[in-house]
């Protein structure tokens, strides 16, 4: 039984952490698109677009560590917002999560 109640928690543990991942790649997904449709605007640049993803991403994600926010200007703009996901066992025990939304700029 010692065991099974091992495997158990260990299996409980595993889902509890790939949810808490999930979470923090939606909400950086979401901070990526806004960073995105904001720079990608006629008047936009990529310092108003990563500015829009960091207020979403404090907005919705405060948990979020090592943030960091990258912006790629051209006829396609690229926002990359990567940071490290809350541990459900300790703060230490998080991921790191990247996710990248593209948009076409304005003319």
């Amino acid at each position: 039984m010692l065991f099974g109640l091992v495997a158990v928690l260990f299996v409980l543990l595993l889902v509890f952490e790939t949810t808490a991942y999930w979470h923090a790649r939606n909400v950086f997904d979401d901070a990526a698109a806004e960073g995105s449709r904001v720079a990608a605007a006629f008047d936009g640049s990529c310092t108003d677009g990563r500015e829009a993803a960091r207020e979403m991403v404090a907005r919705t994600g405060s948990w979020a560590r090592d943030l960091r926010i990258t912006c790629t200007d051209g006829l396609v703009i690229a926002v990359t917002v990567s940071g490290r996901t809350p541990g459900v066992i300790g703060a230490s025990a998080g991921f790191r999560a990247t996710v990248t939304e593209t948009a076409p700029k304005e003319r």
